[in-house]
Parts: structure tokens; C-alpha cells; sequence
């Protein structure tokens, strides 16, 4: 099955999606910031990340620049 990044800052958001995707059958990863994000995707290589624009220490877009 594929696995799925969920980079969401608003617990009650990420752990709504993360809950679904998982009950789905998904290997579900989930970060709450940009840096966190950044450095778990080099590290895991997800095949699909949910990212989120507005995230502490770097937005989405600046986590999509360093990759």
C-alpha cells in the first residue's frame, strides 16, 4: 500500500486525516511543521505527501524550494 506523508500543524485537522487515510488501508506518516517535514520526507520517501501552506519554521512552499 502506499505510503502517505499528512504535514498538518492543526492537531485536531492532521489527526483527522491521518485516522481516515490509516482506516483506509494507508502506511500513514505525519509531521507538524516545515522543518520536520522536510527532513522526514528525504528521509522516509513518501510516495504522496498532503502538505499544508501554513506550517511553523518553514510554510509548504518553502519546504517544496528545499527539496
Amino acid at each position: 500500500m502506499a505510503r502517505i506523508m499528512v504535514a498538518e500543524d492543526e492537531r485536531d485537522i492532521r489527526e483527522l486525516v491521518v485516522d481516515t487515510l490509516f482506516d483506509r488501508g494507508y502506511d500513514v506518516l505525519e509531521t507538524k511543521n516545515g522543518q520536520e517535514t522536510y527532513d522526514l520526507a528525504c528521509k522516509e520517501i513518501p510516495d504522496l505527501i498532503l502538505l499544508d501552506v501554513m506550517m511553523p519554521e518553514l510554510n509548504g512552499f518553502q519546504v517544496l524550494e528545499t527539496a
